[in-house]
This record gives structure tokens, sequence and C-alpha cells, in this order.
């Protein structure tokens, strides 16, 4: 789940040594969700609107050396249901670990290389099953990270209000010299740089980074401006060169030369607990023979408080590859999904 999760912290002290802070938070959701058109267990069946409940649990941990160093971490466990869950239904994720100093911030685990890190996602607002952000046009600039085994090198480097960072990602599969995960033996390098400001009352960012793997090289572009009425306008670009699947190294069906989407949220000034936000995404497809998967999604959520949040989500996806097959949601739940319910974080 790509939530945010609200921390309470606890602070552990060792004689002679710097206090080290430890954080727990935790979030649930709880609600139900459904689709229509072929979902991802049929090409006929239709998603059953169904109740939902899902759980994550994020563990934050940091301390000092004697010399200032700063160094920490994180491990997520969260429930599943996939084929990669452990006991109980279980998976550890999103582990990383940093030091960090006058020398900028060094990140090594399951982190973002620079291109993810440099660009914003365009998305606003949450919903159970991400709807509004998994339809076939959705994209969330993840380049080519997990490549291999998803274990990522990232330095950044921050001085006002631009930053820029370079990553790795290492082939390890040791079969060196073959294309035995579908890509080269090169490691995957990421350079990008992201500036965020003020201009005239209106807080504006903006990112460019490019990845490259051997096989396969990306590069995009995002920004976003937020006026003082309450709008916020988000938009990216990605040039993907036909990329291939990430995780199974095989050709994305079908490949896409590159995407372009965009977001227009709105908080009213006078009721600020509540976000209304809609975006629409385009691929470009690589072949003439197949269509460029699209979609639109709109998301609602209003805050009740004490880390409660109600949240409704739609998407609508769009297109048609060679064989005929509709394009749908990457939740898997079909080519129109939505969910509702309440997003309780702790």
């Amino acid at each position: 789940m790509k939530k945010i999760l609200l921390a309470s912290t606890a602070l552990v002290g060792f004689a002679g040594a710097a206090a080290a802070e430890i954080s727990l938070s935790g979030y649930a959701e709880i609600g139900i969700f459904g689709g229509s058109g072929p979902n991802a267990n049929s090409l006929t069946a239709e998603t059953e609107t169904q109740f939902h409940s899902d759980w994550q649990v994020d563990f934050r941990f940091s301390n000092t050396t004697d010399g200032g160093v700063e160094f920490g971490g994180r491990v997520q466990i969260e429930e599943t249901n996939g084929a990669d869950a452990i006991n109980g239904g279980l998976r550890i994720d999103e582990e990383s670990f940093w030091v960090s100093g006058a020398f900028g911030k060094v990140t090594l685990g399951e982190t973002d290389g620079a291109f993810d890190w440099a660009l914003s996602e365009i998305y606003s607002g949450s919903s159970l099953q991400d709807d509004h952000t998994t339809h076939a046009g959705a994209y969330w600039n993840t380049g080519l990270d997990g490549a291999y085994d998803d274990q990522i090198m990232r330095y950044e480097y921050s001085f006002g209000d631009f930053a820029v960072a370079i990553s790795a990602e290492m082939d390890d599969d040791q079969n060196t010299g073959t294309t035995f995960d579908g890509i080269t033996d090169d490691a995957s390098f990421g350079i990008g740089g992201k500036w965020s400001g003020n201009l005239s009352g209106v807080d504006v960012g903006a990112g460019v980074a490019y990845q490259d793997n051997g096989t396969n090289s990306v590069w995009g572009l995002s920004g976003s401006a937020a006026f003082s009425n309450g709008i916020v306008v988000a938009v990216g670009y990605a040039d993907l060169d036909g990329t291939i699947d990430p995780v199974t190294g095989d050709n994305v069906n079908p490949a896409v030369d590159s995407w372009w989407g965009i977001d227009l949220s709105y908080t009213p000034p006078t009721m600020s607990a509540l976000t209304i936000g809609v975006n629409y995404g385009e691929y470009e497809a690589s072949s003439s023979l197949d269509g460029n998967p699209s979609g639109w999604g709109i998301v609602a959520n209003y805050d009740l408080g004490g880390g409660a949040v109600a949240m409704a989500g739609y998407a609508a996806s769009d297109g048609a590859d060679r064989t005929g097959a509709e394009y749908g949601s990457g939740n898997g739940n079909g080519t129109e999904t939505f969910s509702v319910g309440l997003g309780l974080s702790f």
C-alpha cells in the first residue's frame, strides 16, 4: 500500500551513548471494493463487490555517532495474500538503511533509485485499492528499479532549494555474460535532480531524471504548482524506450515508448479536511497494432481527525492490445474499479 503513516515515537536511552530514537506506526483499512469488466483472474468474469481490510506496521529507528553522523533505517511488515506471503500471510517490505552527514545521505536497501526519487508522482489522495492510481494509464515513476534484487544504493545531496542524487542496482544473479533475467548483466544506474520553491505565492516543484540498465534507458520530467486557493496541478512525462518488465524481465505487452499524465486536486480553504482529485494518464504503445493504454481516476478524502480518513476512489481504463484484450486496472479488479472506506493511522 502506498500510504502515509503517522508515527508515535519512543526514546530509548543508554548510559554513555546518544539516545536512539525508535518509532512505531501503523495503518489499517476497512471498507468495500468492486469492479466491472475482465479482471486479473478471468477474461470474462467480473470482480464481485466485497469487503476489504488490510494493515501494515512501520518501524523506524535512528541514532547518531559521537562525531555527529546520523544513521537509521526502516522496516515494514504488512498483510498480504499474494504468492510472496510468509508465515501467517505476512511480508517484510521496504527495508532500507541510511547514513547522513555534511557529506550528504547514503541509503541502501529496498528504496527508490534516483529516477523515482527525483520525480514526483502526480497523484493526490488515497483509496482502499489505489483505484484512482492503478488504471491502465497510471504510472508511478518507478523507472528501472527492481530489475535485479531490489537492493538499491542511492546517494543524495541537498543545497538550498535544490537536491541531486545518483543510484545503482547491481546485477548479482551470477550469470555474467548472459541475459538469463531478460536483460544484460549491466548495473542499473540513475541520476536525478529536483527543485522546490515559492514563486509569487505559488509553491512550485520540478524534477528531471535519467536511468539506464544496459538494455533500456528512461528519462522523465515532473512538475507541480500549489496555489493559495487550494488548487494543485501536477504533470509528468516519461520516455520509456519500450521498457521491459523490471520483475520478470519479459517484454511488456504492449511495449510502450512514452507516458504522460496530469492531476488536478482541490482542497477548499474553508473546508481544509476535504480533498478531491482527478487525474488522467496515457501511454504510447511501441507498435501501431496495439491501442494506447489510458485511463482516468477520481478520489475524495475527508479527514475525520485523530488519524481517520474517509476515502472513496474510482477509475476507468481504456484501450485494447492486438489480441483484442482490454487493458484493465493494475489492481486486478477490472476495467472499472471502485472502493469506499476508512484509512486509519495509528
